[in-house]
């Protein structure tokens, strides 16, 4: 006769309770580890395909029914069809499984997997390191105060289920297993910062793959074609951070300059290729004193350009350790390799200096060039204003900003699609553009004027924030101006946005920010506050924790006598400071120490209640001889209530059948409210 099939029950006591039977331990066990994988994998969801986040929220769930129904777990066959699956969609999806992208998702979707597996101990460690290695590829996206938070957070998690798995004879709470992680964590702080302090510092990022180490970052790019920057407009991504030694220059001055472009196809502008007549270093004249520089401290984020930002004008190369910083023709300051990690430096700039003054006829032939068979309509504009008035380059300038003002063109995020004849479309027919359609449409008609003329792009404007004193450019304030070549003054500044949107310029922000910007300053202030003292605390981690570069480390250990680049002495002295840590650490915790009964610590404070009215225990007392010999010192209430906590305390040391738990319990509920 077939045996009926047992219909699966939802287990109710997996989610707490006393110890039950085995299985249903194993059960609490599981479900308090899948809490902690979940939290593992969580830093990750942001930056993974949605698929594969989906794919391993699938399995995750498929787990959690598993534990909650009693099934068996899946086959060797479905796990192999499974695997084979995950290794196919990696590939599909990122064309390799080698590198930071496509090894971060093989290792979730995998780790979802593993969780169909997990039947012995060894089963629930390997979960386990696999998912602190997971917490360490987070900060191949972020090193920042907020993953290394949820790091922590995992982590403890971690540890816990790592100790749930040492109590195999009783079962402990989670509150006391998050309270054991927490000291074993906070005894590892002491060596963990040893070796922050101690271990040689790479030179460069761990994280930096050879193929995808600059995948994922926004911000500028070494062309610039429509669109582009209007894509950048809308994102709060920090570019850098900027403190100033004095008064800080007005928003509207704040020209952080980064790529400059002189070859033009109609659509797309790329940095100049030179030709017999290379451009002289540029020559920077200053027209104030010294003491009118610009001072201040600028800590960049990691990006994939080596364009060094800095405020316009620089007067100086910025020193910064371990990179040799160029100066182009078109004044870029150019490192000689991608800053993919964090980079910090002083810089000075004087806002009215005048550069290039010394180039020459030939060297300006490279800024006038404009492709055959493009725009038209602007080419002959610009032969009729030669014709009509003053060629001066002043006056020319004058009069298309002039144009530009009276002419009725709008500056939005969402402008129309341009064709063929970008710059003849955008000034006649749509007149709606960002900034980079102003200054592209401005340098094309300088040079069919035979003005010398460029594009320049960076970030203009900046956030204060009033918290730390400093200020913060982000990508929201990416930026395209242009530059015209003046015999008396060298390459000038224009700025042709300034004349349809000054306050896109006065403000240092665009529209779709200001409006950002003014409702936090409304009804939603405390947001803006928050956001102010969340990125203070992330500049204060910045500067202290992840600015920690070699050459800070071998200033600070050099004052001490230490050389960290002789290997030698760095392993020495890192073992001798690693063997004293762990001495104090295990004198501190490894000492004898007998627990104390919980039964005879509640009654020791009974006893120590009673001895604050001069009713001491005497050493040879049963607790009803000491019983007898106070309760006359008693309120009635306080006398019943005396009683009723040695009667409890006889109980729990000589009726051994019954429930010690509950009525542990009741003696510590007594014992706090005797008062007496």
């Amino acid at each position: 006769m077939k045996k009926p099939r047992r219909a699966s029950r939802l287990s109710i006591r997996v989610l707490g309770g006393r110890l039950g039977p085995a299985w249903e331990r194993d059960r609490r066990d599981t479900l308090f580890l899948m809490g902690a994988v979940l939290l593992s994998v969580l830093p990750q969801v942001a930056y993974l395909p949605l698929w594969c986040s989906a794919g391993f929220f699938i399995l995750f769930t498929w787990r959690l029914g598993l534990i909650f129904s009693g099934h068996a777990l899946p086959g060797a066959a479905s796990r192999l069809a499974a695997a084979a699956a995950i290794v196919g969609a990696v590939f599909a999806q990122y064309h390799t499984l080698l590198g930071r992208e496509a090894g971060v998702a093989l290792l979730v979707l995998f780790l979802g997997l593993k969780l169909m597996e997990m039947r012995a101990r060894r089963d629930l460690f390997v979960v386990i390191f696999l998912c602190c290695f997971l917490l360490l590829t987070g900060y191949f996206h972020s090193q920042g105060i907020m993953m290394a938070a949820a790091t922590m957070i995992a982590l403890l998690t971690l540890v816990a289920s790592m100790l749930t798995m040492q109590f195999r004879h009783e079962e402990i709470p989670v509150p006391q297993r998050l309270r054991y992680a927490s000291v074993l964590l906070l005894q590892a702080i002491p060596v963990a910062a040893a070796l922050f302090v101690l271990f040689p510092r790479p030179s460069g990022p761990l994280w930096g793959l050879p193929d995808d180490a600059y995948g994922g970052r926004t911000g500028l790019s070494d062309s610039m074609s429509p669109g582009e920057i209007a894509n950048l407009a809308e994102s709060e991504e920090v570019v850098m951070r900027v403190g100033f030694e004095e008064q800080p220059p007005q928003v509207s001055r704040m020209y952080w300059r980064g790529p400059s472009f002189g070859e033009f196809d109609g659509r797309v502008w790329r940095p100049s290729r030179y030709g017999s007549s290379l451009p002289p270093q540029p020559e920077v004249r200053l027209r104030a004193g010294p003491a009118d520089a610009v001072r201040y401290t600028a800590t960049m984020e990691p990006s994939a350009g080596r364009w060094v930002l800095a405020m316009e004008t620089a007067t100086q190369v910025p020193v910064v350790d371990g990179r040799r910083i160029m100066i182009s023709p078109s004044f870029e300051l150019i490192a000689s390799e991608p800053l993919a990690e964090r980079l910090r430096y002083v810089g000075v700039a004087q806002l009215d200096a005048q550069i290039g003054r010394n180039e020459s006829r030939a060297t300006l032939q490279n800024w006038l060039g404009l492709p055959a068979g493009f725009n038209p309509r602007t080419l002959e504009m610009a032969a009729r204003w030669r014709a009509e008035g003053d060629t001066s380059v002043p006056a020319l300038v004058e009069r298309a900003m002039d144009w530009l003002r009276r002419d009725r063109f709008t500056y939005t995020l969402t402008p129309p699609l341009l064709g063929r004849h970008t710059v003849d479309e955008f000034l006649f027919d749509t007149k709606a553009g960002f900034c980079e359609h102003f200054s592209s449409a401005f340098v094309v008609l300088m040079r069919a004027l035979g003005v010398p003329a460029r594009v320049v792009t960076g970030y203009q404007g900046a956030e204060r924030n009033e918290v730390d004193d400093y200020w913060i450019v982000r990508q929201s304030n990416a930026h395209a101006w242009a530059e015209v070549w003046m015999e008396a003054s060298g390459w000038t500044r224009v700025d042709p946005t300034s004349a349809v949107a000054p306050e896109r310029i006065e403000r240092g922000a665009t529209r779709a920010q200001q409006r950002r910007t003014s409702s936090a300053f409304g009804s939603e202030a405390w947001l803006r506050s928050w956001r102010l003292n969340l990125d203070a605390l992330t500049h204060s981690w910045n500067q202290w924790v992840l600015a920690y570069d070699r050459s800070r480390q071998q200033s600070l250990l050099a004052r001490f006598g230490i050389d960290i680049t002789d290997w030698r002495e760095a392993a020495g002295v890192i073992a001798g400071v690693l063997g004293l840590l762990l001495g104090a650490v295990a004198l501190g915790t490894l000492r004898p120490r007998m627990p104390k009964d919980p039964v005879e610590r509640q009654f020791d404070e009974f006893c120590q209640r009673l001895a604050a009215i001069g009713a001491e225990r005497f050493p040879y007392e049963t607790a009803n001889n000491y019983l007898y010999r106070i309760d006359r010192l008693l309120d009635p209430d306080q006398s019943e209530l005396a009683h009723d906590i040695v009667a409890t305390y006889n109980r729990l040391r000589y009726d051994l059948g019954s429930s010690q738990r509950d009525i542990l319990e009741q003696l510590k509920r007594m014992v706090r409210s005797f008062k007496p």
